[in-house]
């Protein structure tokens, strides 16, 4: 039997949203009101090219993500696949930390280096080949 391998990302990671594409942010969160009782905690215009909405579900949250252009990556999945689930995303302590640790490892990083992502968070996003064809986003919340 061999030991466990050590994860590539270090210190403590949590599930920190959901993020699903939709057509329309509004029907959206009234279909999460309605159903499950979900209520909104934040909406935001980020960049003009998404409108988003966080909704809190326990102890993660759900991105509602409504693409506002139709040249993003988002607005691609909600065309080639339809509205539902984008990718999942988990909160690390450190993610510079987390970026050269995943390199040393082998993992490849998507994206060149960390940017502001909705919701106040610095974010990069995992290549989907290294990652089973899921997209994982990595967050570190933004203090300010």
């Amino acid at each position: 039997m061999t030991a466990p391998r050590p994860p590539a990302v270090p210190g403590s990671i949590r599930l920190h949203h959901v993020g699903i594409v939709v057509r329309d942010a509004d029907a959206a969160m009234e279909t999460y009101r309605r159903t499950v009782g979900l209520e909104p905690v934040a909406i935001e215009e980020f960049h003009g090219i998404a409108r988003v909405a966080f909704l809190r579900a326990g102890d993660a949250l759900l991105e509602l993500i409504e693409p506002l252009t139709d040249d993003t990556p988002w607005a691609v999945a909600l065309r080639e696949r339809g509205e539902g689930v984008h990718h999942l995303a988990f909160e690390v302590e450190d993610l510079r930390g987390a970026v050269q640790a995943l390199a040393a490892a082998g993992v490849r990083v998507a994206d060149a280096k960390p940017a502001r992502a909705p919701g106040n968070v610095l974010s990069i996003h995992l290549d989907p080949e290294a990652t089973g064809g899921t997209v994982i986003e990595l967050v570190q919340q933004i203090v300010t």
